[in-house]
């Protein structure tokens, strides 16, 4: 099913519900008798509507609900420029109450519950191990509190699914700082405690190398796309997170640095404590709610104020997108539901902004977008295709 078609039966659903609590305008009845028309499933629907016996429970929690309240909420949560475009976005927002609330979040026809079944499911805890040796574990096979030892190195998943790593002694040997690198692929991230104890949550796609144990006086990590790090404290060997555009230097403190090869800008952004971060030519000492910004065309080094909430949705569970380019949007999505995007018409004016789930599906997020009015969508297996209005 199209965003479109998807967006034509929500507001059939709406013209439904409506009906059930106040008479119709002659245009609304008339697209009623056009809906009904178009197939026996759409006259089934309608004759259950209007059986008492069906309702009467779902028209009392209508009347009991607080559709302008709800309707703030949500506008809140899902706003476009343009007036024409917000218009769209809270009819449509007003349909989706109703939907939810008195059809229990199921769509209307019984065909779309084979649409259901297919739809593409959000990113899960998936990362894997490579060892110094060359060998792998895949961490989300480890059951809770289960060990392994590879290559000296002592590997275990705690209860609430952490992985720790740790070198594993040797009677006689004198500890190596051999480099590990825990990889999460497209559509899956993970958190592991490194051997100082500071704890790393790792984004979809990507990767971050580390040492069993820090024997040096620095502890070296090297990342590649992004990552919280909450780091112990320890003044005799500074923490630093290396990536291609900047060095970060750090004696305690929390901290996220996105550092995507895709991404035209890297961003360090700081929650606690203090961070220098360096470039090639400029380096900058940054503050508490600060964020740090280079760029792949040229050495500039950027300190701006952050958005905290943004920076860390993903780690919290959340898209947040406040005022973004469409294709930068889908570029954040595409990396989570592991799927392929193509654009039909402009997208340079496609700016959204909003605040969604990561654990529903990729259709719940799309239908979102789409029902401002300026994007229709068609999902083909793993392949997206995004279409200007």
């Amino acid at each position: 099913m199209t965003s479109k078609a998807f967006y034509k039966q929500e507001h059939i659903i709406y013209l439904l519900s409506k009906r059930l609590q106040q008479p119709l305008s002659i245009e609304e009845e008339e697209e009623i008798v056009v809906w009904r028309q178009t197939s026996q499933a759409n006259q089934l629907l309608f004759e259950q509507l209007n059986d008492p016996s069906k309702v009467s429970s779902w028209l009392e929690k209508m009347k009991a609900y607080d559709l302008e309240a709800s309707m703030d909420r949500i506008k809140r949560r899902m706003v476009v420029n343009s007036k024409r475009q917000k218009r769209r976005t809270v009819y449509w927002m007003a349909a989706s109450i109703l939907i939810f609330l008195c059809m229990g979040g199921v769509f209307m026809y019984e065909k779309n519950h084979k649409e259901v079944e297919q739809m593409i499911p959000p990113g899960r805890p998936i990362a894997q191990l490579k060892l110094h040796d060359g060998s792998t574990v895949d961490l989300d096979r480890l059951s809770a509190g289960e060990s392994t030892s590879r290559a000296g190195v002592r590997i275990t998943k705690t209860a609430d699914g952490q992985i720790t790593c740790n070198y594993t002694t040797v009677s006689g040997r004198k500890p190596v700082a051999n480099y590990n690198t825990i990889a999460t692929p497209i559509g899956g991230e993970y958190r592991v405690v490194l051997p100082d104890g500071s704890l790393v949550w790792l984004n979809a796609n990507s990767s971050l190398a580390f040492p069993s144990q820090f024997t040096e006086r620095k502890r070296n990590v090297r990342l590649t796309g992004e990552a919280y790090f909450e780091i112990v404290h320890d003044v005799e060997r500074p923490f630093i997170v290396n990536t291609r555009q900047q060095t970060i230097y750090v004696l305690g403190t929390k901290f996220n640095v996105q550092a995507y090869q895709d991404e035209l800008a890297m961003k360090t952004t700081l929650l606690e404590g203090a961070v220098q971060v360096r470039t090639a030519h400029q380096q900058q000492v940054l503050k508490v709610g600060e964020e740090a910004r280079s760029y792949v065309a040229d050495d500039r080094l950027d300190i701006e104020r952050a958005d905290i909430e943004a920076a860390l949705a993903w780690k919290n569970g959340y898209f947040v997108f406040n005022d973004e380019n469409l294709v930068d949007i889908m570029k954040k999505i595409g990396r989570w539901y592991q799927i392929d995007v193509t654009y039909v018409g402009d997208m340079e004016d496609k700016i959204f902004a909003g605040t969604f789930s990561k654990r529903k599906s990729l259709q719940h997020l799309l239908s979102s977008l789409a029902a401002t009015g300026e994007i229709t969508y068609e999902i083909k297996g793993r392949r997206v295709t995004i279409m200007s209005e």
